[in-house]
Order: structure tokens, then sequence, then C-alpha cells
């Protein structure tokens, strides 16, 4: 009896199956007798090449399946009952990175997928085949929607309501598909229960628009995979290089692993080709192209592992830093000015009160005191010149007619940080969705001015008071505080690059891009640099002005490191070949000398220079261009207050900050800056080295 009542379910089952697929079936009622199908309501059924009658309903549900992620493609094609059969029919590439074509066959159709894995190729196929039946009957999946390649957020591709599958005819009843929506989209949005399974990956949409594209996969200095060891000098970031190749062009990616460098790659190839149709971008934000950030992170972390080729202690970092100029934003006259790594400030009980000691081993802000070097570098060869009003080709400065210098036009400089800089430009959740406006954009938790904490790593806002460090109470205990350098960087858009002491002799030099490595919200950090003061920014002297870099992003992302951070800074300038290394506890090299960065060897060179070459005129009265007597006898903060339109310009800023509430800026002990220069006659060669 049990067996018979086993037998009748699975009949029934059998038949609501053939049914559901349109094929007529005979149902026996309850007493025994015969019945025909069903007459709820005309099944709409699509007529393929071979005669074969499919249901709508149910293609449009194996499609919603697929959409939804709840289904595979492939699982959703078996499912319809129809004989599917798949054929693998090219493979190519090497091992480590194949391609394949799958071909599926339904009903005397061919549907063609292609894929890095069989499954993947299988799974392209199907889908390809359920577009392609949807298609017969004027069914469109959802088009796709325009992508940041270079993005940290995973993005998804949910379904608008408008263009959802639907399975009714003209004058038939709709049928509402089954919601796969969760409860937490009505609390949250749709966007937080959409399926990752929905998104398409670069490497997938790469291989959707060139099938014949190649990847190669070697270690990040170029070795190959097969060699007999494996080169042990590689930064974590850099650890393996993907070289994509489509047609004539060629895209390189690193990454910590193979996955992340191929993605990289893509992310890179895909990049260049939105740009090169001229696709709309998705943020009103300039952004800078995507092959010239690649080319600028690149360089600078290939010149930081040929630095450090030999040195496995000093490899280790957190943050690398560095500084590109570019000749007409041209990738063939791009050179490497400054590299520099560090998380750490000088603690309190190592202050200098002759200026020995580098107080903010940040990386971004060792680079641009790199910089200044530099720039001073640049200065020199005009100083050794016959006639300094005479322009050199091939210096990066040029004079001007009524006195100083200033940076040629078709200059440009580049800063490339791995990660966001500490501060409010990374004051964001970087895995959640922002598609919306930020609806508190004055909320007192956005644009704070913060501070580094001694000792540690992060920041904290400042206090609204108007907080005075003093050095007695430093060494007595109190926590040195220092500016994040996302109000560094904001500072540097206003004020320049060249600092207090050269803006006597050079105009402002601004950021032309900065590029970071991971961690971009372009609305965020647009507001941590220019956004949250360029309302309240007014009545600045010229030359100065508010500048806003462009933003990008390396398509080769950096892997972010839960170890501690190192306590020395690596510090590295064009002017010299071989690297520095401070110890960033005592603000020192780790033989306890001063470092070429320190104040006191900025102030000597600085001396030197303004005794040799033809100050920048100051605007307005004309008494503030008066120099004084005795350039020796000066004090270093008084030397820095002969540039009287670059204290203006930085006091405007100050005022702009207290007046959108933002806080005060936080300034050092004054004793730090009480000295004079202690370094006289010396070697103009070893100064500016």
């Amino acid at each position: 009896m049990q067996s018979a009542v086993e037998l009748r379910h699975c009949c029934k089952s059998y038949s609501d199956s053939m049914v559901g697929l349109g094929i007529p079936v005979k149902r026996k009622a309850e007493n025994g007798s015969a019945v025909g199908p069903r007459s709820k309501m005309p099944a709409s059924l699509i007529q393929l090449d071979a005669g074969f009658m499919w249901n709508l309903q149910a293609l449009s549900k194996a499609a919603a399946s697929v959409q939804s992620g709840a289904k595979s493609p492939v699982s959703a094609l078996n499912e319809l009952g129809v004989h599917v059969n798949y054929e693998l029919i090219d493979y190519r590439g090497p091992a480590h990175s194949p391609f394949f074509t799958v071909c599926v066959t339904v009903a005397d159709m061919r549907f063609h997928g292609a894929g890095s894995s069989k499954r993947e190729a299988r799974a392209s196929a199907a889908k390809s085949c359920l577009s392609s039946l949807l298609a017969k009957v004027g069914q469109i999946g959802p088009s796709g929607l325009e992508m940041d390649f270079t993005s940290d957020q995973v993005a998804v591709t949910p379904m608008p309501e408008s263009q959802a599958i639907t399975t009714h005819q003209a004058g038939e009843v709709p049928v509402k598909l089954p919601s796969t929506a969760s409860p937490a989209s009505s609390l949250f949005g749709a966007g937080a229960a959409t399926s990752p399974q929905s998104y398409k990956s670069p490497i997938n949409m790469l291989y959707e628009t060139y099938p014949t594209c190649l990847f190669v996969c070697t270690y990040g200095d170029g070795t190959p995979l097969d060699s007999d060891t494996a080169p042990l000098q590689l930064n974590h970031s850099m650890r393996f290089k993907v070289v994509c190749h489509i047609e004539d062009k060629i895209y390189e990616g690193f990454g910590s692993s193979k996955k992340q460098a191929k993605l990289a790659a893509a992310r890179s190839a895909m990049a260049s080709v939105v740009e090169a149709r001229s696709l709309p971008v998705a943020s009103d934000t300039p952004m800078l192209p995507q092959g010239l950030a690649d080319l600028v992170a690149k360089l600078v972390n290939e010149k930081f592992n040929e630095l450090m080729k030999n040195d496995l202690v000093h490899l280790r970092r957190k943050v690398l830093a560095g500084f590109v100029i570019t000749v007409d934003n041209s990738p063939q006259n791009a050179k490497v000015i400054a590299v520099t790594t560090g998380t750490k400030c000088v603690s309190g009980e190592h202050m200098s009160v002759r200026g020995r000691a580098v107080n903010d081993c940040h990386a971004e802000v060792a680079a641009r005191r790199c910089l200044q070097r530099y720039l001073y570098s640049q200065l020199l060869m005009y100083a050794n010149a016959d006639d300094p009003k005479q322009i050199i080709e091939q210096s990066d400065l040029e004079p001007l007619p009524e006195g100083g210098y200033k940076l040629k036009d078709n200059r440009q400089i580049h800063l490339y940080i791995s990660t966001a800089p500490c501060g409010d430009g990374r004051i964001f959740s970087p895995h959640e969705s922002h598609c919306e406006p930020d609806k508190h954009p004055n909320r007192l938790a956005r644009g704070q001015l913060r501070t580094k904490i001694e000792s540690g790593e992060g920041t904290i806002p400042v206090k609204n008071s108007n907080l005075i460090q003093t050095w007695d109470g430093v060494l007595q205990g109190e926590r040195l505080l220092t500016m994040s350098c996302s109000d560094k960087v904001a500072r540097w858009c206003v004020t320049g690059l060249q600092g207090a002491l050269l803006a006597r002799l050079l105009r402002p030099v601004y950021v032309t891009s900065l590029v970071l490595g991971s961690l971009l919200h372009t609305e965020h950090m647009y507001r941590a640099i220019c956004g949250r003061y360029e309302g309240y920014l007014q009545a600045l002297p010229p030359p100065y002005r508010l500048v806003a870099p462009l933003l990008a992003r390396a398509a080769s992302t950096e892997a972010r490191t839960p170890a501690r951070a190192p306590t020395f800074t690596v510090v590295w300038c064009s002017t010299n070949p071989s690297p520095e290394i401070i110890n960033a506890v005592t603000g020192k090299l780790e033989n306890d000398q001063p470092s070429l960065l320190c104040k006191q060897a900025m102030f000597a060179r600085w001396q030197y220079l303004m005794k040799k070459l033809p100050p920048l005129p100051e605007e307005g009265d004309s008494t503030s261009n008066r120099l004084p007597q005795n350039l020796d006898s000066l004090l270093y903060n008084e030397a820095k207050q002969i540039s009287s339109s670059y204290q203006v310009a930085k006091q405007c800023l100050m005022t702009a900050f207290e007046k959108a509430h933002l806080g005060k800026w936080v300034k050092k002990p004054i004793e730090q800056d009480q000295f004079q220069c202690e370094i006289t006659d010396a070697d103009p060669s070893i100064l500016f080295a």
C-alpha cells in the first residue's frame, strides 16, 4: 500500500513538471477517471527551431533566478528539462592563465561561451542561451552599468525594476515573479540585499570584450615562475607581475598574489578601453588618466625595490610615497624625484632645539622634504651659472624677469601615496556602498582637523580650545601632537610644496595630481584636501591660490598589512644615489647623526642661495622686499617670516578652517624654531647632495 502511494506521488510530480514545460499530460481524478490538463490559464510558449515548445514563464523564472544569483546559469538551464550538451571546442593560453571556449547545444541550436576555466566557460554559454531565447520574444536582461575598474569597493549591478523580466504577453494576465529581496533591503535599501554574484569582474569583462587577450604571469621583477629560486627582495605589494597582451598593447599589473596581479592588469586594460571610448565618468571630481596614474605608481614602487634590493630589513614598510615629475604629461620623460616610507613621528623627549631632528617621518611628509632638497639643487644650478637670469634647459625651473624663479609651465608634479593620507582623507568605510550623496555633509565628524598620536598610529580630532604645546610640558610627559597628513596636503594645495624658506626664491609649486595605491574615495578625498574649507577661503595674496590636484587610484592595489609598522623611515632623493635610514623615534639617522632633511640642513642651503640669487619680489609694499643685512645672524623662525605673502596665505587658510568650525591648527613649541644656522662654509657638493 505504501509503495502504491509513493508511485502515485512521483507520477503527479512528473506530470506537474511536464505541464510546466507546456507538454500535455492526462491526469486522473481521485475516482480514477481520466481528466484533461488544468485550464487555469493558457501557457505562453516559445517556438524553437527544432519544433520544441518552451514555456515562457518557466524560462523567465530561470533567467530571474540567474540574475538574482540564486542559481548558476548551468543549473537553471538543466532544470528546464530539455536535453543540453556541452562541448569544449577551444583551449589556449599558458597553464597558469588558460582560456577555454565551450559550445552548448539546445534543441539543434548552438551557443558559445568563454572563460578562464571550463566551469566559467560553461556558465557563459548557458547564460548566452537563456539570453538568446528571451530575446526571441523581446525580453531583455538588464544592461551593464558604468564601472570604476580601480575602485576598492566590490561593485554590484542590481537589476532595475523597470528592466525586470516579465512573463505576460498582450491580452494575458501578468504573472509576478517571486521576490528575492531580504528584509534588510527594506531597512538599508536594495543595495544591502544585492547578491555579489551579479558582479562582473574586470577580468570577465575583458575576456568578453577581447576574447583573444593573453595574460602572462611572472614574479615582480620579471623572473619566470618556473625558475629554480624565487627572488626574496620583493615588496609584498609587487610580489607578482601579470602582463596583459591585447593586440599590440601591453598592460601591467602587480599584486601580493597572482590573482591580485591579474586583476590589476585587467583593471588597467579596461580603464584604458573606457578612456579610449570617451565614456562618461561617474564622478564630478577631475580624474587623472589611468595610464599615467599607473605609470606614477609603477615608477615609485620599482625605484623603492631597486634601492632596497639587498636590504631585506628596511624593505619592510607600511606606507610608501614618492614624487614624479613629467614633461607635458609624457610617460617617456617621467622621472622619480623622491621615494620615502614611514608612519611615525619623533618622540617628545627627542625634540631638538638646534633643528637637527626630523619631526614628522610619515612617508608623504618626508617625500615633500625630499622634493624641497631637489628644488634647492635646481636653484644651485643657477647659483653656479655665470648669469643666474639665463634659462638652463636641463633645469625644471626658469628665472623670472623681475627676480626669483618658478617651475617651468610644461612640468607636472605627481604625488604617489600607497594609501589614503592619515586624517580626514581616511575617515570612511571602504567596503560600504557610497552611491547616495552624504545626507549630513556638515556633521562634526566630517572634515575636522586631526592630529597624529605620539608613539602610536592613527589620528584624533583637535580640541576646540586654543591648544598651545609647550616645551617643558612635552618633556614632562604631555604627548607631542603633529597635524595629520590630510591636513598638511590640504595646506600644500594653498601654500605650495616649497615651504616658507623657498617662497622667497621660488613661486608656489603645486601638486598636479594625487595618486593613491588604495583607499581612494574621491568625494572624501576631495573634501579632505579642498572641499571642507574652499567656501571660507578669502583674500589670498597673489600668486597664491587654491589648486585642487587631480585624483586617481593605481590599478595595482596595495594589500592591507595588519603587521606592526616599523620604526624607521627610508628617504631617497634623486640628488643622492643612496637612501638615508632615519630612526623615526629620534628623528635622526641610525648612527645618531642629523639627516639631510633636517631643518638645520635646509636652513644652510637657503642661506647659501640667498647670497647668490636674486630674490622673488613680494607683492604690495616695497618695504617687504628688503632683506636683512646679516643673514648669518637670523634665527630659523625669523627667516621663515621674511616671506610675508606666504605667511598671509597660510593665515588665510587657518582662518578658513576656524570659520568652517573644523578646529584650530596645532603648532609645535616655539622653542623648536629658535636656532641659528650652525653649518658655515660647507662644500656645496655635500650640502646640496
